[in-house]
This record gives structure tokens, sequence and C-alpha cells, in this order.
């Protein structure tokens, strides 16, 4: 019963640490990065980009930047690419919605 108190408490505090991340920055740059997300998607074959927000800029990163940045330490390696990192991505261009 406590494991599923900590994991509800630990999406709630991830939802707000979201929402507070999408409305502190400028939408505009948010709106940027999707369309730079969609160009590379059909530039590169309709490649999966996805929008992240890490380090007070919004990132544009497909599968392999993001196999890129597990390696070099700045995300964690356990995560998975495709299960963990769509819970925090802003973006996605195979769904085409913002979460």
């Amino acid at each position: 019963m406590t494991k599923g108190i900590s994991k509800l408490a630990h999406r709630s505090i991830n939802t707000l640490r979201k929402w507070h991340i999408r409305f502190r920055m400028r939408p505009y740059l948010l709106h940027r990065a999707i369309r730079q997300a969609d160009r590379l998607s059909k530039k590169n074959n309709s490649r999966r980009y996805r929008v992240f927000f890490f380090g007070d800029k919004y990132r544009v990163w497909d599968r392999w930047d993001i196999k890129e940045q597990k390696r070099i330490g700045l995300l964690k390696k356990d995560r998975k690419v495709g299960v963990d990192f769509d819970s925090i991505c802003f973006y996605d261009t195979h769904r085409h919605v913002y979460q």
C-alpha cells in the first residue's frame, strides 16, 4: 500500500514540475523546438523526435541522441528510451500531441 502512495506522490510531483516548467518558459521557444522536431522528422525519413526540457533549454532528441546522453552520464542509465522518456517529453513527432 505504501508503494502505491509513494508512486502516486512521485507522479504528482513530476506533473507539477512539468507544469511549472511549461508555464515558466516562453511558449515561443517550445513552439520553435516543436517546429525543429517536425522538420528533422521529415528530413530524416520520419524518424521519431521528442522535445525535452533539460538545462533550462528545450532540446530536440531522437532515440540515438537519448542513448548518447545516457552514455555521457546526463541521463540515468537504467531508464528505457521509449517507456520512461515518453512520460517527460513535451512533444513527440510520432504522436503529434502535446503532453
